[in-house]
Order: C-alpha cells, then structure tokens, then sequence
C-alpha cells in the first residue's frame, strides 16, 4: 500500500505527461553477460542535457599522493573530499555548461569500471527536506561522487561500496539519481535521493536493464546481500515518513523503492519517461507495455545484444513523433524527450567490455546519433584525438563551475560542431537525411572490422605496448569520421545566408539582424511560405529558442536576392553572451524545405 498514490495524483500524472521536460532525458541500458554477444557486460547511454552543452574529453594517469596532498574540490558550497594514496588511469567525459555540470559527467577507468547517470527526477527529500534538515556535511556531495568512484574503484561492487560510504559521511544534495556502474563480469544501479538514503542492486547475469529518468529499483531484498546492498534504515524511513506501509506488518515484500521514495505524477507517469521505456522495451523484447507505473526492472532479451543491436537502441524515435512530425508536419523533428535518439542528446556512447581494462572499446558518438557515427575509442589507451579537448585538465577543473562562454563557441577545430551542425540541418529538413544514413552505415561497418583487426593485433603484446597501438588507432579513427563528416557537412550545407551584421547583443531589447539569401535556379524564391519562414537557434543552442522561433518583421527582394529582416531580441534572451553560436533559418521556398546555417556573436 503506497500512501501517496492516489486517484487524483494519477490524474495529475496523465495531465503532466504529455509535457516535455528540457533536460535530464538520459537512456541507459545495461546488458548481463550471458545474454550479451561477447559473454561480458556491455552499457549502452545517452548523455542527454539542455542549451549550450558540449563535451571534451580528458584522460590522466594513475597518481600517488602525499598524506595532505590537495583535496578534491567541486561545487563552491559543497564538500570537500580528501584525496587519497593512489589514484587509477582515469578517462573522463568532462560536460561543459555555461551554469557548471554537477551530475552530467562519464567516467571509466584502468581497471576496466565504466560509470554513467541518469537523472532520477524530483523526489519527496528533494522537494520537502531541506539542506540542513538533511543533514549534509558541509553541503554534502554531488559532482564529486562518481569522480571519487572512478579514481579509486577496481570493479562494479567496489564502486557500490564506497559509493555507499560516500553517501554515508557527507549526505547526497542532488533531489534523485540512478548511477551504473559496471566491470566486464557484473553491473550494478545505484539509486540515490537527498539526504543518506540510497539501495544499490546488481543486474542478473541473464537481464538488461532499461533505464529512463525516474529511480529504476522497484524490488528491494534486503536479504539478499549478495545482490542487494542500501542505507540502514532505507524501509523504515519511509514507514516514518508516511510513503510506505506494507499490506502485512513486518513483511516487506511488497515494498517498492522508486514509489516510496517520488511520486509517479512527477515521474512515472511523464510520457517524457514513459514512451522512452516502451520504445526501449519492444524492440528489447518483443512486448508493448501499456502500465506506465509498471515497466518491468530487468527484463530477459528476445536476441543476445551486441555493439550493433545497441546502436539500434540507442536510435530508436517514438512512433508518437512520426505521427506528430513526421514527413514535414513540423519544423524541426527531434524536439521531444519522448524519444531515445532526441536532439539533446550531447553524446552517446556503447561501452564494449574487453577481457582486459585496455581492451575495453568506447563507442562514442557526439551529438546527434540518428547521423552521427559511433566512433571507436580506446579510453583508457592514454591519448586524446585532436578536436576533442580544448582546454587542459587543470584549466577544466577551474572553470567547470565558472564556465568561459568562449569555450562553447563555434569552432570547427572541435569536432563536435561538425556532428551538431550537420545533425541540425538534418533535424530541421528531414530530406537530407536520406544521404546522411548511407554514410553513417559505411563509416561503422569499416569501424567494426577494424577494431576486430587491431584487437587481434594487440592480443598477445604487453599491456604498455598493446596501449600504444590502441592510442594511435583511436587517434586515427576519430580523425577518419571527422574527414569524412567535415566532406559530408559540405556536401549538405549548400543553402546561405549572409547576415547584414556580425554580433547582436542580448541586452539590445530593440535591434534588427537582416539575412540575405542569393536566388538560385534550384531555388529562385519565386514562391515562399510567410507562415513558415523562421530563425532561431537551435536544439544544440536552445530549445526554447527552436519551439519559439522567430518571423520577420520586413522582407525586401531584388532580383538576385531575397532578404529578411528580424528582431534580435527573442533570439538573443536565449543565447550566451561572449559565445559565437550557430543560428538557423528556415523555411519553404518553391514548395521545398531549406535550412541555412549562419554563425551569430552574441555579445553582452
């Protein structure tokens, strides 16, 4: 019996579930080894995360420490970690945002861990409990929980366990969140609200598990201490509190973690959650689930999954946004967390566990992954492609929280802007699409033979040597994606404008930009649609902007060319300041789509 789910509370649910929400729409699957292609756990993800986000990439090496060596430091206001003896090789996957990233970063390590999150949505703590009441030592702990995992865990059940002392000595400020970690032999979720209340649960052998955004762990065995491992008191506190009374006293079997511990209105019940899942787990298992409030935690697979069947996953588009904008019906197609492959996306990644730490293989893909190929890395092969860091890690560090705008700018030197952009164009005139996919095919079907040759290469070389090849093959193999989509950015982004100006400032509440198209005998501009002509930025720039873009306020033609006239303002309100971004317009002409990109300086 659930004391807080109600017929109203259900009610509000539908109403709240056809609302999108603007970030924290991550999709994990987690994979048991025996029903995976290559006998070891594998971990599929989408970093999914809203506005001006991007990723680079960082690995450092093992380190020794002396006693009093300088501490792990994150978010100003929060808890300070002592470090420790020894630290393992780290990869980090280092999110940019303009306002600082506590819960958004990857991380795997020498010993061959991989850990990644899900946002969990609100939760009763997070919305009632306040800071103090909570008991957070020095404001407890949030980015540096899975940094301190990553750096000093040599497998899955050994990041639970310090996870969990982590949790216990500093309390957890975040509102709700679903941590993976995994090791080639086991996979486990870790769930965790404010406060110190956490259960951590290991995937069975023969399971997936598919994971949206609201806490993943129904069933809790607190007898079961070989695969289920939580804070003390994680039943009776929720007894206390009111959310949990079970049908039968002192039987707890009947006790469900993520309905004791949130409410489904603000989490089960969101289609933004929901139709995630149910995409997911038909084509996982065959089975339409039409209980939103009881998808199933791990589920027995129809196929054994591999790479490939993974990707698939991680690409998959609710039948809901074919419906509702497909074939043109809309102006941009991803807009909605509805989706797994969504224009929020920053990265998305397979993890493909070796039978060694080195061998482990990082499918990455950044940015959209409905275009964009997944490109094999080695992570832990100690180098990082050129194109994918452009600060060092000791700048990273200083500014994660107090972010230069200058940092999320467009550059082509990084390579994210030749994936977004083009995933851009795509997202906003679905046409193109058709010559984007052959590409992506061809790029990952040469990458998959590849990587089969170069791991037979290395199988019998010493580790530092095998780590030699790998590094100068991930080396190669970013830079051979990015040739061939820097090729195929050109080749599609053959529609300009030019702007009259070459900054507009966000505080300019009365400015004007002008863009000016050339005509052409493919598109002479000799009919155009008004109702649907727009400019803004995109999904990669801001959502709000591209739900609520722009019309021109004038429009003047000559015989050459057709200009539009724009007020900055409603951009602008959504754009950073000190930030070069790319901006969008778009629209009907001669009864077809076009889209042009054009780069705008936004200036305080």
């Amino acid at each position: 019996m659930h004391l807080k789910q109600t017929l109203l509370a259900v009610s509000t649910g539908l109403a709240l579930a056809s609302l999108s929400m603007s970030s924290m729409a991550c999709t994990t699957l987690i994979v048991g080894k025996n029903v995976s292609e290559t006998g070891r756990v594998m971990v599929g993800h989408t970093e999914d995360a809203g506005g001006r986000v991007l990723h680079q990439e960082f690995f450092y090496p093992a380190q020794k420490h002396e006693p009093g060596a300088d501490p792990l430091v994150a978010e100003p206001g929060r808890a300070v970690v002592p470090n420790v003896p020894e630290t393992l090789d780290t990869y980090w996957s280092n999110m940019l945002d303009i306002n600082g990233s506590s819960f958004d970063q990857g991380f795997t390590n020498g010993a061959g861990l991989i850990i990644c999150s899900n946002g969990g949505g609100s939760s009763f703590d997070g919305d009632e409990v306040s800071d103090a009441d909570a008991k957070l030592v020095d404001g407890g702990i949030g980015f540096l929980f899975r940094r301190t995992i990553a750096e000093r865990a040599h497998n899955a059940r050994e990041a639970v366990k310090i996870a969990g002392e982590i949790i216990e000595k500093y309390g957890y400020f975040g509102a709700a969140r679903n941590y993976t970690v995994a090791d080639k032999d086991e996979a486990w979720i870790i769930n965790v609200v404010k406060g110190r209340h956490y259960v951590a649960k290991r995937i069975p052998d023969d399971k997936v598990m598919l994971i949206s955004n609201y806490l993943a762990i129904r069933d809790v065995d607190l007898n079961d201490k070989e695969n289920v491992i939580a804070s003390p008191d994680l039943i009776e506190y929720a007894i206390k509190m009111g959310r949990y009374k079970p049908a039968k006293a002192g039987d707890y079997s009947d006790f469900d973690f993520s309905r004791a511990y949130q409410s489904d209105e603000s989490s089960r019940l969101r289609s933004t959650n929901a139709l995630r899942l149910q995409t997911g787990w038909e084509y996982l298992t065959g089975i339409h689930y039409s209980d939103w409030l009881h998808f199933p935690e791990t589920q027995t697979p129809k196929f054994k999954i591999g790479v490939d069947e993974i990707r698939n996953l991680m690409r998959l588009t609710a039948p809901k946004t074919y419906a509702e904008r497909g074939d043109g019906r809309a102006d941009a197609f991803h807009v909605s967390a509805d989706d797994i492959s969504r224009s929020q996306t920053r990265e998305s990644w397979v993890m493909e566990l070796g039978e060694k730490p080195h061998l482990n293989t990082l499918w990455r893909c950044s940015s959209y992954q409905e275009t964009g190929p997944y490109i094999p890395w080695f992570p832990t092969a100690g180098k990082i492609p050129d194109g994918y860091q452009w600060t060092s890690l000791e700048e990273a560090r200083k500014v994660h929280f107090n972010m230069k705008p200058e940092y999320l700018s467009l550059d082509w030197d990084k390579s994210y802007f030749t994936y977004a952009v083009l995933g851009e164009l795509v997202n906003f005139n679905r046409g193109l699409l058709g010559g984007v996919l052959p590409v992506q095919a061809d790029v990952e079907k040469a990458f998959d033979a590849e990587v089969a040759k170069v791991r037979e290469s290395v199988k019998d070389l010493p580790r530092d040597e095998a780590r030699k090849v790998l590094a100068d093959f991930t080396v190669a193999s970013a830079a051979k994606a990015d040739k061939i989509y820097k090729d195929l950015l050109a080749s599609i982004n053959t529609v300009k404008a030019t702007a009259d100006r070459k900054d507009v400032s966000v505080s300019d509440k009365d400015g004007t930009i002008t863009l000016t198209m050339a005509k052409t005998a493919d598109m002479p501009f000799k009919t155009w649609d008004k109702d649907t002509l727009y400019w803004s930025l995109g999904i990669t720039g801001a959502k709000a902007s591209t739900l609520d873009p722009v019309k021109p306020v004038a429009v003047k033609e000559t015989d050459k060319t057709i200009a539009f006239t724009f007020k900055t303002a409603d951009v602008a309100k959504h754009a950073i300041a000190g930030c070069l971004t790319d901006t969008y317009l778009r629209g009907y002409a001669d009864h077809q789509r076009f889209v042009a990109m054009v780069p705008v300086m936004f200036t305080k």
